[in-house]
Order: C-alpha cells, then sequence, then structure tokens
C-alpha cells in the first residue's frame, strides 16, 4: 500500500469478493432492564449473527467503547486511538483455528478490531484484541484472523469524538477464508481477492474486449451513455478492449461522464529497456478531463489533473504494456461528448543506472525505487525494512515503521526512508523533524524546498502542477 499525505488514490472498477452470506438484521445496542441503551462493555451483551455474515448498522454515540492499546495484530499506520461512537458486532459459528475474513464497507473513514471480550467497564485488554485495522482512509477495510474459538466481537469505530462526517452507516460481511493466492483458484473463478476466489478483483483481471469490465467480481460488457460516441465504445470501457497507441500518431476520440464509470483505455507496448514515454490528452472547453497511467496489472504509475493539456511522462520503464486512461471528472452526470486528442511519443533512451535516476522526472510520476536490469521497478520489501533503509511503499517496511511514499516529491531516492513514528521532532534523529499533518506522525527527513513536500491531489492548485505543502526553511518542516 502506497502511503498518500493527504489524499487518497484508487484505482478504477474495484469490486468486493462474491459471498453466499445472507443478510443478516441491522446490528443494534440492546437496551438494558431500564430501556436506555447500554454503554462500553454492556454493549457486548448483543445478539450473535453467524457466519457467513452480512449486517448493516450505524455508529452510536451512546457506546463508547476504549480500544485497547495493542493488538495481536495491527495494521494502522495513523495509530489505534479511538475516541468516537462505535458498534459492537457479535460474530458466531466459528470453526476455530480457521481463518476468517472482516470487510468493513462506509462513506465514513471507520476502523474495526477484533476481541474475544471486554474484560472490563471501559473496553477489550489488548491480550483480548485479535486484529486491529485502520490501514486506509478511504475505500473499504479488511482483514484477517484465526478464530480463537466459536465466536468473536467486532467493534466497528470512529478515530475522532464527533460524529462521523456521513452519519457512521456502514456494512459488515465475516466470511471464511478460502484463498491466499490465485494458485488456490480454479480456472471459472481464477482471482483470490479479499480471501476468496472471484472472476476478477479489478478491470485488469479481465481478459474478453467484450466483458472488460469489473463489477461485483464479474467481468461485464462496458456502458456508455455519451452522445456521438467513439466507434469503439464501450469495449474500451476496459484494458481489454484499450485502443492501442503508436508512438507519434495522435488519436481522437469522445468521452462524457455518464455514467459516473465511463472512461476510455489506451495501450502502448514499451519494447527497449531505457525509454521514456510522454502521454499527451488535449481538448478544447472548459470541462474537466484527467489522464491516469497504469501498469499491465493494474498498478497506478502517474497521474495528470488540473492542467490543460494534461501530460505524464514515464521513464525507464521494465519492457511490457502499460495502459493510459481517460475519463471526466464532474459534479453530475453529463452525456453530452467531449473531443479530444491522446498522443503516446516515445523517446529512445539509455537504461537507469541507480535509483537517482529512477527519481528524476517525478512531477507526475510515482516513484518506482529499485533500479533492476535497466529498468525502475518498485521495491518489495514486504514489511521487511528496517529503519533508515530505502523504501518506495508504505508495505516495504517493518512493524512500527512508515514510508513517507508521497506523490510527485523530490529527492525521493534519499528522502523515502522507513522511519517510526513520534509526537515530537526530539523522537527523531539529526537532519529529521516529525510531520504535523497526518493523524499519526513518524519522522522525515528536513525539507529544502517546495519540492520535497507533498501534494494534495484532490485540490487544485493555484498554479502549478499540484497543490504543495511549503517548506519551512527555518525548521526543514513542510507545512500545510
Amino acid at each position: 500500500m502506497r502511503l498518500v499525505a493527504l489524499a487518497c488514490l484508487v484505482t478504477a472498477c474495484t469490486a468486493a469478493p462474491k459471498t453466499t452470506a445472507p443478510d443478516a438484521p441491522p446490528a443494534t445496542s440492546p437496551p438494558d432492564a431500564s430501556g436506555a441503551p447500554l454503554t462500553a462493555c454492556g454493549t457486548f451483551e448483543t445478539p450473535g449473527v453467524p457466519v457467513p455474515m452480512h449486517t448493516s448498522g450505524t455508529l452510536s454515540g451512546d457506546s463508547q467503547v476504549q480500544s485497547p492499546n495493542q493488538c495481536g495484530v495491527t495494521n494502522a499506520p495513523y495509530g489505534t486511538e479511538t475516541a468516537g461512537p462505535d458498534q459492537v458486532v457479535l460474530v458466531t459459528g466459528l470453526v476455530q483455528g480457521m481463518p476468517y475474513v472482516v470487510r468493513l464497507s462506509s462513506a465514513d473513514d471507520l476502523l474495526f478490531y477484533v476481541a474475544t471480550g471486554c474484560s472490563g467497564g471501559a473496553g477489550p485488554s489488548s491480550d483480548q484484541c485479535l486484529l486491529f485495522e485502520d490501514a486506509t482512509t478511504s475505500g473499504d477495510e479488511l482483514g484477517t484472523f484465526v478464530a480463537p474459538g466459536p465466536s468473536v466481537y467486532i467493534v466497528v469505530d470512529y478515530y475522532a469524538s464527533h460524529a462521523p462526517p456521513d452519519g457512521g452507516q456502514f456494512t459488515l460481511d465475516v466470511y471464511a477464508q478460502s484463498c491466499t493466492t490465485n494458485a488456490d483458484c480454479g480456472s471459472s473463478d481464477p482471482v483470490c481477492a479479499s480471501g476468496t476466489c472471484v472472476q476478477c478483483a479489478t478491470s485488469f483481471d479481465c481478459v474478453d474486449p467484450a466483458a472488460p469490465v469489473c463489477a461485483n467480481s464479474a467481468c461485464i460488457a462496458g456502458a456508455s451513455g455519451c452522445t456521438a460516441d467513439d466507434p469503439v465504445e464501450p469495449g474500451d470501457d476496459g484494458p481489454a478492449g484499450a485502443t492501442v497507441l503508436a508512438s507519434g500518431t495522435p488519436v481522437t476520440a469522445h468521452v462524457c461522464s455518464k455514467p459516473s464509470t465511463e472512461g476510455d483505455f489506451y495501450a502502448f507496448d514499451v519494447t527497449t529497456t531505457g525509454d521514456t514515454w510522454d502521454i499527451m490528452l488535449g481538448w478544447s472547453g472548459s470541462r474537466d478531463l484527467v489522464l491516469e497511467l497504469y501498469s499491465a496489472t493494474g498498478e497506478l504509475y502517474g497521474l495528470s489533473f488540473w492542467n490543460q493539456p494534461q501530460h505524464a511522462r514515464l521513464t525507464y520503464l521494465a519492457p511490457g504494456r502499460y495502459y493510459a486512461y481517460v475519463r471526466e471528472v464532474s459534479s453530475g452526470p453529463d452525456s453530452f461528448s467531449q473531443p479530444y486528442t491522446i498522443t503516446a511519443t516515445r523517446t529512445p533512451g539509455t537504461p537507469c543506472q541507480s535509483s537517482s535516476d529512477c527519481a528524476a522526472d517525478f512531477m507526475n510520476q510515482l516513484y518506482r525505487g529499485s533500479c533492476t536490469a535497466g529498468s525502475c521497478v518498485d521495491l518489495d520489501g514486504n514489511s521487511s525494512v528496517g529503519s533508515g533503509s530505502a523504501c518506495d511503499s508504505q508495505s516495504d517496511c517493518a512493524a512500527g515503521l512508515d514510508c513517507p511514499s508521497f506523490f510527485f516529491v523530490e529527492h525521493a531516492d534519499t528522502r523515502d526512508v522507513c522511519e517510526p513514528t513520534c509526537t515530537s521532532d526530539a523522537q527523531c534523529g539529526e537532519g529529521y523533524v516529525c510531520t504535523t499533518y497526518l493523524q499519526q506522525n513518524f519522522c522525515v527527513q528536513r525539507c529544502t524546498s517546495d519540492l520535497d513536500c507533498p501534494v494534495v491531489t484532490q485540490d487544485q492548485p493555484k498554479s502549478g502542477n499540484w497543490a504543495r505543502l511549503s517548506c519551512q526553511l527555518a525548521t526543514g518542516r513542510c507545512l500545510p
């Protein structure tokens, strides 16, 4: 998982796994004998729901369960403190020793933890907490635990003391884990996603141009409500139907925002190590088009927002196929098609020599931290990289450490190193400061210019490519 300051970016067409879980009644806290809602550990006295489970609920401000300081497994880059409303769900029918998957879906930035009980009046103790999951600020929270017995409690929570901004509604799924890799799955459902075998997890798993879009874990035909659209629609709604770009040859097409998933995929093929590819997107008028660049497996490699025309450059790519995705950003569906022109241009180059080559072009390209066989590829730290060692994503670093793999920053080859969390500069080494702009902060090297500071991709900049934090040279600190 790449850590992004102040903003999270997700690829298109992600989908939840298929399960056979029946709908359960909404999760609610029972009243006590007087009719008043139970609080803290009293909310653990709740009816059980058997697995496979699918239930919905709303966080209750009357319930203030205190989360434990530590859990058996913690996946929470921003810390484990929870001060807000919560909801307790009792899951039953578990088989001891078997792994189970928990998926929490909500419009709010909610979290969950799995507990075996509640030892006192405030909440579960650390030895009662199996798993704490708060890995993302948007999208589903997903975690796996091994059943210690026939039942567990899942506490859905919110980090802040005030009510969640969208009301705290959520859906919760718990089901037995049936796979860990694609090799565990068969030909009809070949992809292991969220612990279960499905036809697809994203549209990059779909291989048939007639069904290029992944929706609800199945590959389906694309759909377009655009007027006067391209002849290739709706096949190019997914990578399998992408139009192949030849270097230097412009392609004219149309796009709109109806439905909201509408967009056009293009492919370009890298055949020579060391080449640079520039992708340009141009159009007339005031509508807002964006350009996104992906690897063959759907990993985000580059972005261009807020400019007209859009331009993203990828350097030192490994040979293979890559994709460009064009879409319109709009506050509502618009069926009127917007003409545009997209051009991919190859410039011959030489293979990379070190990670500094990989960091040299950073304005619209995400940092890939390893120069391997002349190409810049992702580091594969697999949660084993220690303090002070290089990283290019949060998943590289060992427990208790974080990677400052922010989008589009200069000097990533020397600044992106795993470092511990902190609350003050005194906890960081010489030349490092403690960040101030995250829910849970960590040590980073002092900045020397604004280009060392994170961007805020969702905010339109006053000028330039991105809205960027500012470097306070006197302190070496990036400030909003």
